[in-house]
């Protein structure tokens, strides 16, 4: 093998690992659920989805959520919150319960 050919394989090998690196990161960054805000209560809602497929059951967890809850988008607070937000949802899920962690609010 030529010097030549050897920095080829080196410069393909670093790209791959780069490219795995960021798809690695982007998954784990991503929001587990993102939806519509509904049928907000004390310190829970329930989240539609955005799009609903006709013939399907749509998933509509029930988000529980405290004062620790980070939110941020077009909000700041989570006494902010209110029915229709579109919201993007980083969850804990505990005992079968889905706590949330983080909160972006995309749409008002």
């Amino acid at each position: 093998m030529t010097i030549r050919v050897k920095k080829e394989i080196f410069l393909v090998s670093v790209f791959s690992l780069i490219v795995m690196v960021i798809l690695s990161i982007w998954y784990l960054t991503k929001p587990e659920h993102s939806g519509i805000v509904g049928a907000l209560e004390e310190s829970k809602f329930t989240l539609y989805p955005v799009k609903v497929d006709p013939e399907e059951e749509p998933y509509t967890p029930e988000i529980h959520f405290s004062e620790d809850t980070k939110v941020t988008g077009k909000i700041s607070s989570i006494f902010d919150l209110k029915e229709n937000q579109e919201v993007k949802v980083w969850l804990e899920t505990v005992d079968g319960k889905h706590f949330a962690e983080k909160i972006v609010v995309t749409k008002e």
